[in-house]
């Protein structure tokens, strides 16, 4: 019997929990429509804009791959244990081209029960609603709202992060006012309260909340004493797994079990994947682990996630939120140590 990876996320269809997230991997038609090839039950296209002065700033992109030690030489990129340290910004394109694009694509991904999410990057609140629409305007079904973007704290006025409750609510709401495709907000994980980010998200029309973006950072070279990339940059790996899942799993105890939750940050394989859904999330997306081991890093996951699953009996489906539903407060845990006595 094949295993059962189907998944609903709010009210849409997934035939396995594995998204291809956004990045410079899918910047290209080629690079979306391999994703799709892979398997990905949906692929999150490059961030786009209307800011051309965020689309210059690829030009100006760097990347470094990280080892466990935080040397940068001599590591294969698609390794566990690996970081991605970059810099980055919008993809080159004309808005309402990339956008055409994307529906065009999202056509073709709709005849593999899959789908193409258009990811809107602003550089003003009063932007997001305009583009959103135009983005719905050229066909797509599905959009990701990226207000997260760990580069906007460096970027100045070029690109757009949402880092309070009010901030999420009042461009949320504004979004949802123009537009009743899909709705994905991503949220930004350089703050004290996630959880109140996305229950403003959620109340302000969010159909997925997207946890989490990922951090900014810095790492001096020892041996040159200077910055690695010259500056600061955006970094993830498979060591933000526990810290997004445990946002994860509070957004579900606190919000509710009824709460689309698209996780992203740390996810590098299957297993990962099945980590993702035990926290609360129904659909994780692979962002680094598909930077530096390319596509077929979508592959594994998916094969992997479904040996896990095949071998327990159970459809993924069912994973959702049962680590999260199990947690005990510190005063449990300590009286069931207790309870069981010295050892």
């Amino acid at each position: 019997m094949a295993a059962d990876l189907a998944i609903t996320l709010a009210g849409l269809p997934l035939k396995n929990p594995v998204i291809c997230g956004s990045g410079e991997h899918v910047m290209t038609e080629a690079g979306l429509r391999a994703a799709l090839d892979a398997g990905a039950a949906a692929v999150v296209a490059k961030s786009a804009g209307d800011s051309a002065a965020a689309r210059r700033q690829l030009d100006g992109a760097e990347y470094a791959t990280l080892g466990p030690d935080w040397s940068i030489d001599g590591w294969d990129p698609g390794a566990p244990g690996t970081t991605l340290l970059n810099r980055s910004s919008l993809v080159d394109a004309p808005f309402d081209e990339w956008s055409r694009m994307l529906a065009r694509l999202d056509r073709w991904a709709a005849e593999r029960e899959a789908y193409v999410i258009g990811s809107v990057l602003p550089d003003t609140a009063e932007r997001a609603p305009a583009l959103a629409a135009r983005m719905q305007d050229a066909g797509l079904r599905w959009i990701e709202l990226n207000i997260s973007a760990p580069h906007a704290t460096e970027a100045g006025d070029r690109l757009l992060r949402a880092d309070t409750p009010a901030a999420v609510a009042a461009i949320t709401g504004a979004v949802r006012a123009a537009v009743d495709m899909t709705l994905t907000v991503k949220l930004t994980s350089e703050t004290a309260d996630v959880i109140a980010l996305a229950a403003a998200a959620r109340d302000a029309g969010a159909d997925v909340v997207g946890m989490c973006g990922r951090r900014m950072g810095f790492l001096p070279d020892p041996e040159t004493h200077l910055p690695v990339l010259g500056t600061f940059g955006a970094i993830g790996g498979g060591w933000e797994l526990p810290l997004t899942l445990r946002w994860i799993a509070k957004a579900r105890l606190q919000l509710g079990p009824e709460l689309p939750i698209a996780g992203t940050g740390g996810a590098r394989c299957g297993l990962d994947v099945a980590r993702f859904l035990l926290a609360g999330a129904s659909a994780t997306q692979l962002v680094t682990a598909v930077h530096g081991g390319g596509f077929p890093a979508l592959e594994a996951a998916i094969a992997e996630l479904a040996a896990y699953v095949d071998a327990r009996g159970i459809p993924a489906r069912e994973l959702v939120g049962r680590a999260a539903d199990a947690v005990l407060t510190y005063d449990e845990a300590t009286a069931a140590a207790q309870a069981l006595g010295p050892t």
